[in-house]
């Protein structure tokens, strides 16, 4: 029997896709690996002497899943540019087409079974940011292969990193169009939202198990930020109707001042106008999407002698 604590997840970076390189593993700090093989199949149709089913052939196997984290700085930096297809410049990310895959060990450590997803790109990637409790992410991993085996596959990793995990509590001053909304059009919630739009490719005579190839179509990014209702959310609001982009940026900053800072240089909107009984606080939700130019993350590592 297996313990939930003892399932440990390790990643490397492949040079080619779908085949795991020699080096040093990471460990990944997860509070969920939900990584899976699983088996498409079809149910004979054939009619015989009795009434039994004539059982199944496997067509398919679709491998992948969630890898789901508390976000903190600097654990997650190889998944997100997996996510942006892009590359850290000058400690920038932003949109591009660089496939970047990952082969990611999942070890039920306590019962000596050891799986290896090979090929996993991020297919979708989501932060969450309640009104109270901790900043959330979600990787969804789509890979080209899977192998296990009762042999250990990963031998001394790189330990975790050991930065603080963030919370609502760490967002920063949200800008709008460059002005702050402190005090105007207080943010409660905000979500963001990666799509890769992978399309699967499926190629006879492979001898992997999963498909040919994963092939990434149109990065679709939305989100949600929810905002008390006041005059600057209803003038935000009436962008729904000109379809006319604002610019949103923001901080989280972990306690030791490692920062991240999210900028969306245009985003649509919409949303309805709010309703509320009279014990009620006003907000409105408002749903964006990215329009013509690429967000951008940029991360500032703590100066350790400040």
């Amino acid at each position: 029997m297996s313990s939930g604590a003892k399932v440990v997840s390790h990643i490397i970076k492949e040079v080619t896709p779908g085949v795991t390189p020699n080096g040093t593993w990471d460990t990944l700090r997860l509070t969920g690996n939900a990584l899976t093989p699983t088996v498409n199949t079809e149910v004979s149709d054939e009619i015989t002497d009795t009434r039994l089913s004539q059982g199944s052939v496997a067509t398919s196997i679709d491998i992948g899943g969630d890898l789901s984290a508390e976000f903190s700085f600097g654990s997650f930096d190889q998944l997100l540019e997996a996510a942006f297809y892009g590359v850290w410049t000058g400690d920038v990310l932003r949109v591009g087409d660089t496939r970047n895959t990952f082969s990611i060990a999942k070890g039920y450590n306590d019962i000596g079974v050891y799986g290896v997803f090979k090929g996993a790109h991020v297919s979708t990637f989501a932060l969450e940011i309640p009104e109270e409790g901790k900043v959330t992410a979600t990787f969804n991993m789509a890979c080209l292969d899977y192998t296990d085996s009762e042999t250990p596959i990963v031998v001394t990793p790189n330990a975790p990193t050991t930065t603080p995990f963030l919370s609502n509590n760490n967002v920063g001053t949200i800008l709008v169009n460059g002005q702050s909304l402190e005090g105007v059009a207080c943010v409660s919630a905000m979500t963001i939202n990666l799509d890769n739009s992978l399309q699967t490719q499926r190629c006879l005579g492979s001898e992997r198990l999963g498909p040919g190839a994963h092939i990434a179509t149109e990065a679709a990014i939305t989100g949600s930020i929810t905002l008390a209702w006041s005059k600057r959310a209803w003038q935000i609001w009436k962008n729904t109707f000109t379809r006319l982009p604002i610019a949103v940026e923001f901080p989280i900053t972990d306690s030791l001042g490692n920062k991240y800072t999210f900028s969306f240089p245009a985003v649509e909107v919409d949303g309805e106008l709010p309703n509320g009984g009279k014990r009620d606080l006003i907000q409105i939700e408002l749903n964006y999407t990215v329009a013509k130019q690429s967000p951008t993350i940029t991360r500032l590592a703590a100066d350790p002698d400040a």
